[in-house]
């Protein structure tokens, strides 16, 4: 049911709940008036029929008519002695009996007792009633024109109201379409104008981020190009003329054999020469495979495979100070975050020797309650400035958390220097109320 359509409803109950209120006011008032009506009739009936007998006219119908008048006779029935005369005026329209008999409880009739009898003194509110009866019709026409102009007013007054949610409805669409810059109107409804502005705010929000994701997108594109162009020149620099040494070497060997005339130191040489160009192809796939992504993690814990990265940090470079701190107890979070955070680390301390040019990196892995996976690489060297173009590193490792919901933070340090600091949701890192507890 539309909100229109509710608007409308609750002011028809509220309007019948009022007009039941009028009638059984209307109600109330006609039992007291007609009752009162009755009973004064009666009670100057009454007294007329006893002045009349005391002078010995009881009979005389016209004398008693003179003195009744018109009021008590409309609400009166005076039968003589004997039913000689039935002193009443003709009655008007009737009411209808249900009507009757809710305003109506009944009075029984009087007799006063005279020379030759007794006259009756019958009560009749019928007129009375018809007049309190065509009040309560007049009062229900008046209210349902009033219900009717009240209902066009509301249902004017709501469309005028709710016209602004169809202007929502545009923006929003709008917004889905990807369209920019919408403005939904709330001129009408200054209510509404939060709602508005919150629909402005969100455009902006989602232009922001659409900039940002071509950005990233961008980026991304670059790394892998560059992946690309660096493993390509790899291969073929530095994969490419081992292997056309190995290729000379085995070519050599088996000609020799060929011709009987094979030298032993001359192929000790040449067989020494292939297993050096094995081992440096070994070490360079080993090299690419690490940069695609690190094998150890198949195999090793996530606190191993960090420690053998910092291990080997410290051999190449023994003059920085290195630390890791790594919570126990982390197994199983997964292979996103575990590469995620490998990654992280793995970067931020290649940045802290590559541009900060530090003595010291410290890095920390563990939850901060069950809620939050914090990951931090601080280190004391030159620092991080402020609006500083990002890396093709700390792009990807942005791209990283935030794919897992997660928030990254670069800046400086407490200490000075750099501070990487990564923190992943608990809806990412499944096992962390274990961990913390």
């Amino acid at each position: 049911m539309s909100l229109r359509a509710r608007v409308v409803l609750i002011v028809m109950a509220l309007a019948a709940a009022a007009a039941l209120a009028g009638f059984a006011a209307v109600v109330v008032n006609a039992r007291v008036a007609v009752r009162a009506e009755t009973l004064a009739a009666l009670d100057a009936a009454e007294f007329a029929v006893r002045e009349l007998a005391r002078a010995g006219a009881v009979t005389d119908a016209e004398a008693l008519a003179r003195m009744l008048g018109p009021r008590e006779l409309r609400h009166v029935h005076v039968v003589l002695p004997g039913e000689i005369a039935r002193l009443s005026r003709p009655r008007g329209h009737d009411a209808p009996d249900w009507f009757v008999r809710i305003v109506w409880d009944g009075e029984p009739a009087r007799t006063v007792p005279v020379a030759g009898g007794v006259v009756i003194l019958e009560p009749d509110p019928r007129d009375e009633l018809a007049e309190a009866w065509s009040d309560a019709v007049a009062l229900a026409w008046i209210a349902g024109a009033a219900l009717i102009l009240l209902l066009a007013a509301v249902h004017l007054a709501v469309s005028r109201a709710l016209a602004p949610l169809a202007s929502f409805n545009r923006a929003l669409d709008a917004l889905s379409r990807g369209e920019r810059d919408v403005d939904p109107s709330t001129a009408a409804v200054p209510e509404l104008a939060g709602i508005g502005g919150r629909i402005r705010a969100l455009d902006a929000a989602l232009s922001t981020a659409r900039r940002e994701n071509a950005e990233l997108s961008r980026v991304l594109l670059d790394i892998q190009d560059r992946e690309r162009r660096e493993l390509a020149r790899e291969v073929h620099d530095e994969l490419g003329p081992l292997l056309f040494g190995i290729r000379v070497d085995a070519h050599a060997i088996s000609r020799a054999a060929q011709t009987g005339a094979l030298d032993g130191a001359e192929a000790s040489g040449r067989a020494d020469a292939i297993a050096a160009a094995a081992g440096q192809i070994r070490d360079i796939s080993r090299r690419i495979l690490g940069r695609l992504r690190p094998m150890a993690l198949d195999h090793l814990d996530l606190s191993d495979v960090l420690l053998d990265l910092i291990d080997a940090q410290r051999r190449q470079h023994p003059d920085i100070a290195f630390s890791l701190e790594v919570a126990p107890g982390l197994e199983g979070l997964g292979e996103a975050v575990d590469l995620t955070v490998y990654r992280i680390v793995q970067e931020g301390v290649l940045n802290a020797l590559r541009h900060g040019h530090a003595t010291r990196v410290a890095v920390t892995v563990a939850p901060t309650g069950p809620e939050e996976l914090a990951v931090t690489v601080a280190d004391n060297g030159s620092g991080f400035h402020e609006g500083s173009p990002l890396g093709h590193g700390i792009a990807g490792m942005r791209e990283r958390v935030q794919a897992l919901g997660g928030e990254l933070r670069i800046g400086p340090g407490t200490a000075g220097g750099t501070l990487v600091a990564a923190r992943l949701p608990a809806s990412t890192v499944t096992n962390l109320q274990e961990i913390a507890g």
